[in-house]
């Protein structure tokens, strides 16, 4: 015998708390893959200086030689774009939660008024 699946109401709480669960998801999905990408342009650098120190160049001249490098200006312009994206999606998930906020509030009144 199957299950009866009883209709659950969906109010606009509900709707914010979704909303906000998904803001959350998505935030973490973003920062996740920004702290990837970063981590491979610091392992990159890193891996690049090290070459160029062992070959007798100083610390601040492989530095320098690293950023002028053509593979840099790319892979740094990636990490910088999924920094914006990851604090777009943190603004978004603190819009919702103050949405959540707004929406109790709301229904605490209209409680109140009855």
């Amino acid at each position: 015998m199957s299950e009866i699946e009883i209709p659950r109401h969906i109010d606009e709480l509900d709707r914010c708390i979704d909303n906000w669960e998904t803001a959350i998801f998505e935030w973490q999905k973003s920062q996740t893959a920004y702290a990837e990408k970063e981590s491979l342009l610091k392992s990159w650098e890193s891996a690049m200086k090290a070459a160029m120190i062992g070959a007798k160049m100083s610390g601040v001249m492989a530095e320098a030689r690293v950023k002028a490098h053509e593979d840099w200006q790319p892979r740094y312009l990636e990490v910088q774009n999924l920094g914006i994206a990851s604090e777009t999606k943190k603004r978004i998930l603190r819009l919702a939660e103050a949405k959540w906020e707004t929406e109790r509030s709301r229904q605490v009144s209209l409680r109140n008024l009855k």
